[in-house]
């Protein structure tokens, strides 16, 4: 496996920033109640929830890219359910990348604030009309 340079690491996430940002419009996190597809493939039902992100879309810190919503206040839910995973696209729908979905105090790639997690899960119940929050998120 190769291993690469931080100098390397940090290019990486500044294209990730220019990819993410090369549309017109935002890109967002729309986030699924559904089973996590394969990376791009069709998600198996409506988002729940849609995060906008602010341009630039992130910034990049000593620990790596954080994202930055266009509303710090949050997102309205669409629909009740429990977020499992989430796509970030650009705002001409290009993937940016898919991953899971999970409270604050657990490890998801996404982690979001807005509902009461069940006992026994990780990410929270969310109920049309209220708010998610998406938490502090850093890709390294």
């Amino acid at each position: 496996m190769f291993a690469i340079g931080p100098e390397h690491a940090t290019a990486q996430l500044a294209a990730t920033i220019a990819f993410a940002d090369g549309a017109t419009q935002p890109s967002r996190i729309l986030m699924y109640a559904t089973e996590q597809p394969a990376t791009g493939a069709d998600a198996g039902g409506s988002p729940m929830a849609e995060v906008v992100l602010a341009k630039p879309c992130a910034t990049l810190t000593t620990s790596g890219l954080v994202l930055h919503p266009a509303d710090a206040g949050g997102t309205m839910v669409l629909a009740n359910g429990i977020p499992r995973w989430g796509r970030w696209v650009r705002g001409d729908g290009l993937l940016v990348t898919d991953g899971t979905v999970s409270d604050l105090a657990h490890q998801g790639d996404f982690r979001v604030a807005g509902g009461a997690t069940p006992q026994g899960d990780n990410s929270p119940m969310l109920y049309a009309g209220g708010m998610v929050l998406l938490g502090t998120l850093t890709l390294t």
